[in-house]
């Protein structure tokens, strides 16, 4: 009996550390991909300007081109990174522990799905504004 119990304590042990583990490289996955994702969307959404002004016949690629580096920041692109590295720890880190927390069948996991969406969104919304703040 003493057996049983010492293997199950076991058993619960190393499913728990081999979810942290999985939790943390959610984590340096979010965190590693989230820059590269605003990096690439900003590139795209230029890219998308220039296809639109030249489609469109709307601006010549010149006029685009200096309209875009009129007001041009630098200090906006890096701080767009610097909010981005926030929200991929406050995305995987409330869907961690969310997922972790779960128990019972799948009517729970969608409920805590639910949550962890909710939660991050407020969470992303609150930090947004307190980062502006600090790094404007």
């Amino acid at each position: 009996k003493e057996a049983v119990f010492q293997g199950r304590r076991v058993v619960n042990n190393i499913q728990r550390s081999s979810s942290l583990f999985v939790m943390k490289d959610f984590l340096w996955f979010f965190i590693t991909i989230m820059p590269i994702l605003v990096i690439f969307s900003s590139a795209t959404g230029i890219f998308g300007a220039y296809g639109t002004a030249y489609i469109g016949h709307i601006l010549t690629p010149e006029d685009l081109t200096e309209g875009l580096q009129h007001s041009f920041n630098p200090w906006f692109m890096y701080m767009s990174i610097i909010k981005s590295l926030f929200f991929a720890f406050i995305i995987s880190s409330v869907a961690s522990f969310f997922g972790y927390t779960v128990e019972g069948g799948s009517v729970e996991v969608g409920k805590a799905s639910t949550e962890a969406v909710v939660t991050s969104s407020v969470l992303i919304l609150f930090s947004d504004v307190f980062l502006t703040q600090i790094l404007s």
